[in-house]
């Protein structure tokens, strides 16, 4: 079948292949076929029956492989790497350090994203016996990944993409929670590993220790990291949180350590593993009375995931060690995209228990005809290499350790033709979209506009919902189509984790998703977001707070933005989504501060400061607030200087006094916060020099890091990426 418009500016930007000089030289059914006969390359007989199996169910959309798949397999000038989900070790030596670097540049050349658990590695400061030097540290090596994230392209399609993750009770989580609070680490995302024991102590209140090798470095209230993670993630988005006891309780090869996930959280493996994606479309499964096709969805499953299994015997691989632990075990991470169409044409709300039995009735169906099918397959070709390891022997034979996953499928569903990212609701009924060319404006819901003609809605009233980007509220919209047409900051975050719940239980792998919070959600808020999903058995939770990153599709015809000096009475400006920064040390009467400003690199004016205390001690509650108070200030048009001359104003500090009476040599200053101040007024003095006053101009004030490199237009977070609501790009 035809692409739409928007899945054939995807398929020719990503997937099409090309010929010395980037032209565009395939067609879609081209491609299709292109994938059918590799994968049916691996079969032992009746090649050409499953070569036209696997075609008919690509070329109908009814299956859409992943990216890596699609730009990957059957081409002649590109190895055939077909795995999205890539686990790498890194152990406390620089040796590792640096040969899981250069492993992990072999991987995002061939299009997948990595996972690491860094753990393992010792504390900034820690002794290192062969040199006696000190250990530069997690936060350190993790700059240093993401710095070379940058000069490798995934499969040549968009940058390198990563999941860093450090357990709760290593000695730098610290400053392992606050690492992207300065916009830095753009291709890293970073998850907390929450164990159960942490639980336990945070309902009971206590002391939290912090180890490392047997040796405690020091304890804190387990509370005081809790708050500290949900104020980062209300920040910035980041950390997530992998509950990692989850991981290996559920582990299907349980001697092979599960404490890592890949950039976006559904497929935990283990180091060395790899895992190839592919999605069911749920918005064909749907027959015209609104009835679901069980027929339809158990043929495709049981094709799809003979599709995927014989991909892991096709692939080259980036490297030997990733072939044979990958076809050790087998996995694949079989999927779905379209669950919220799916809802939508079967009249169900997706914030109803009705429409959650629905969705998880769906998903445990799949499920059980991709396990029957892997049986099958056992029978067939032979059970996974590890399987008298595994938590299925003595019993039935299994080709594959697991199979469900519910990915991201941001580029996927645009080919799809589904409005519903995986198992994420629609963004919204109405959105702006803002191009260079043509201006901002509306875009409505096909589905949506579907419902509206079909029961006569007025064009005013489509008007007043492009207003808002939603139908809640506004006379004139039938009850059943407000009912059933909620975008995603129309739900309650209760019931996005209630959904992801709810398909958990039938996915052994994990789900992808983000819990869409509006601008106006509380730290507090956050953390019943966490406490749910850990109530609920989930394996990890990202959340993500409108305005806490800056976006550029808005919903409804949105508000346009001040300048700075124009804000209105309490209007705040929203964080930068990027900014260089600087970090001065500074010596205080109570112990270091160490003191961050960001800045914009063109103009070098200061966007916002954190401040936080060293481990000799220091008021780390008072200096985070004043951290919060001067960036609150500076975003809300107070200018940098009245905020010095209201620091250089305070009284002296007895300890700082005290201090300096013993001759330590401290900051300049009276007391922390005169101390600050200057150092403010140095930093504002170089940036103006170094800047020159150049006040570079932003292409309609979006960053480049936040247009669609396909299209050109906003990019919104969901699933854990960032997407493109016009033609379906995706980057995590």
């Amino acid at each position: 079948m035809e692409l739409t418009e928007n899945g054939q500016k995807v398929f020719d930007a990503r997937y099409a292949g090309r010929n010395e000089i980037g032209e565009v030289v395939e067609s879609f059914e081209q491609a299709v076929y292109r994938l059918a006969r590799a994968a049916a390359r691996a079969e032992n007989e009746n090649k050409k029956k499953w070569e036209k199996k696997f075609s008919s169910v690509i070329g109908d959309l009814l299956f859409v492989p992943s990216t890596p798949i699609w730009a990957n397999i059957g081409k002649s000038d590109r190895p055939w790497q077909p795995g999205a989900c890539f686990v790498l070790d890194v152990e406390d030596s620089l040796d590792s350090m640096y040969q899981t670097l250069k492993e992990t540049a072999m991987v995002f050349k061939s299009g997948g994203g990595v996972g690491y658990n860094f753990s393992g590695i010792r504390p900034r400061g820690s002794l290192v016996q062969s040199t006696k030097g000190k250990a530069s540290g997690v936060v350190e090596l993790i700059k240093l990944y993401d710095a070379s994230s940058n000069m490798v392209m995934q499969g040549g399609v968009r940058r390198g993409a990563s999941m860093g993750i450090l357990n709760i009770d290593h000695p730098e989580i610290i400053e392992f929670i606050d690492s992207k609070l300065d916009g830095c680490l753009a291709n890293f995302n970073i998850s907390v590993g929450v164990s159960d024991l942490f639980m336990e102590a945070l309902d009971k209140d206590e002391e939290w220790p912090l180890s490392f090798s047997g040796q405690v470095y020091e304890t804190v209230p387990a509370r005081d990291l809790w708050e500290r993670i949900t104020r980062a993630a209300h920040a910035c988005g980041d950390p997530g949180v992998i509950f990692v006891d989850r991981l290996q309780q559920y582990n299907p090869v349980p001697g092979r350590l599960l404490n890592c996930t890949n950039p976006c959280g559904e497929q935990p493996l283990s180091p060395g593993e790899s895992c190839l994606l592919g999605s069911i479309n749920l918005a064909r499964m749907i027959t015209p009375d609104g009835r679901l096709n069980p027929e339809l969805l158990d043929s495709t499953v049981g094709i799809a995931l003979r599709f995927l299994d014989n991909l892991i015997d096709v692939a080259q691989y980036p490297l030997p060690s990733i072939e044979k632990s990958t076809r050790a075990t087998r996995k694949v991470g079989l999927g779905f995209t379209g669950l919220h169409d799916a809802l939508i044409r079967s009249g169900l709300a997706y914030d109803s228990q009705e429409g959650r039995t629905f969705a998880g009735d769906l998903t445990r169906r799949i499920q059980e005809a991709a396990h029957q099918t892997s049986r099958e397959l056992a029978s067939e070709k032979g059970c996974f290499p590890e399987w008298e390891n595994s938590i299925y022997y003595p019993g039935d034979k299994h080709r594959n350790a697991a199979c469900i996953t519910i990915a991201p499928t941001g580029s996927v569903t645009a080919m799809a033709g589904c409005e519903g990212y995986g198992v994420e609701p629609i963004f919204a009924v109405a959105y702006t979209k803002k191009t260079n060319v043509a201006g901002d404006f509306e875009v409505f819901s096909p589905l949506f506009l579907e419902a509206c003609q079909k029961h006569g809605v007025p064009q005013e009233i489509l008007s007043e919902v492009a207003k808002t980007g939603s139908c809640q509220n506004i006379a004139g919209i039938p009850e059943q189509i407000a009912r059933v047409f909620k975008g995603a900051q129309d739900i309650a975050y209760t019931d996005h984790i209630l959904m992801q719940a709810e398909v958990q239980k039938y996915v052994e792998n994990a789900v992808s998703k983000t819990i869409n919070l509006p601008s106006t959600a509380s730290p507090e808020d956050i953390r019943e977001c966490y406490r749910m999903a850990f109530e609920l058995n989930l394996k990890g939770i990202t959340v993500f707070r409108d305005g806490c990153k800056m976006g550029t599709v808005s919903v409804g015809n949105g508000r346009e933005q001040a300048p700075p000096g124009e804000l209105k009475r309490g209007e705040i400006l929203p964080r930068p989504l990027s900014a260089h920064g600087v970090t001065h040390r500074l010596d205080t009467g109570c112990g270091k501060i160490y003191l961050t400003v960001n800045y914009q690199t063109d103009s070098g004016k200061i966007m916002e400061t954190f401040i936080t205390t060293g481990s000799d001690g220091g008021c780390l509650v008072y200096t985070e607030a004043t951290s919060r108070l001067i960036s609150l200030a500076i975003r809300g048009g107070i200018g940098v200087d009245e905020i010095i001359e209201q620091l250089t104003g305070t009284h002296s500090c007895a300890s700082y006094m005290l201090a300096r009476g013993k001759g330590k040599e401290l900051s300049p200053g009276k007391s922390c916060a005169s101390a600050i101040a200057r150092k403010l007024d140095e930093i504002k003095a170089e940036l103006a020099a170094k800047c020159n006053g150049h006040s570079g101009e932003q292409d309609n004030g979006l960053e480049e890091s936040m247009k669609c490199e396909v299209c050109g237009n906003g990019l919104n977070r969901a699933e854990g990426c960032l997407v493109c609501r016009n033609c379906g790009f995706s980057k995590c």
